[in-house]
Order: structure tokens, then sequence, then C-alpha cells
């Protein structure tokens, strides 16, 4: 026995393509079932791709992971209080959802609150 083999059983290979050939050919379906299917889809709120879906309403709760994107390579850890936390990304949602605005994430709002307090506040010496 190989010394890469396991003691309990030997090796097998799975061979899944053999016997494709045989295999029945798939079932026509049925147009009125399908037409259905469809109907009761729509019923229950389901729109086909070709429709633009709703915009879902805004939610109460603002996750700070649906506001990120990706291509920041650094990370920056800061603590802050919840209340300051909903407020930083209560204000980043309405700049990033804002089609004029050039912030695309979080991490573009902070670099731009940074730079607008140094261009416009008071600056730390």
């Amino acid at each position: 026995m190989s010394d890469n083999q396991p003691q309990g059983r030997p090796a097998i290979k799975l061979d899944f393509t053999t016997g494709l050939d045989k295999l029945p050919p798939r079932p026509k379906m049925d147009e009125s079932t399908t037409l259905a299917s469809v109907t009761a889809g729509r019923e229950l709120g389901f729109s086909g791709r070709a429709e633009p879906a709703p915009s879902p309403a805004p939610s109460p709760f603002l996750d700070g992971r649906r506001l990120r994107s990706r291509g920041a390579n650094t990370q920056l850890n800061l603590k802050v209080t919840a209340e300051e936390k909903d407020a930083i990304l209560r204000d980043a949602a309405r700049f990033i959802h804002d089609p004029g605005s050039p912030i695309n994430n979080i991490g573009e709002f902070v670099v731009y609150a940074v730079d607008f307090l140094r261009s416009h506040g008071r600056r730390a010496e």
C-alpha cells in the first residue's frame, strides 16, 4: 500500500460522464403550465428580468456593509458612540445615494469629510 493512501478503504474514481448520451431527452414544458407559473409569480410580486425591479423602500436601519465598496486596501478602525456611528452612516448614505455626489462608499465619505475640515475648518497644529 502507498504511504499517502488512508488505511481504511481503497481510493475510488468517480466518473460522471459515462452514459450521458443514454439519458432520455428533457421533456417539453407544457405552455399552459408555464403561463400559469408566470401569472402566479406576478400575483406574488415577482417580475421578469426585462422589467426593472421596483426600488426597495428605505429601511430605517442603515447597515454599514451596504455602503462599503471594494478597492480600499488599508483599514482604519475608529471607536465612536452608537449615536455618532448612526449619524455618520446616515450622512454617508445621503451622499452615496445622491446621483450628483462624487462619493460612492464610506471610505470616500470619511476622506471627503477630512478634506473638507482641512480646507474649511480649524486645523490642529
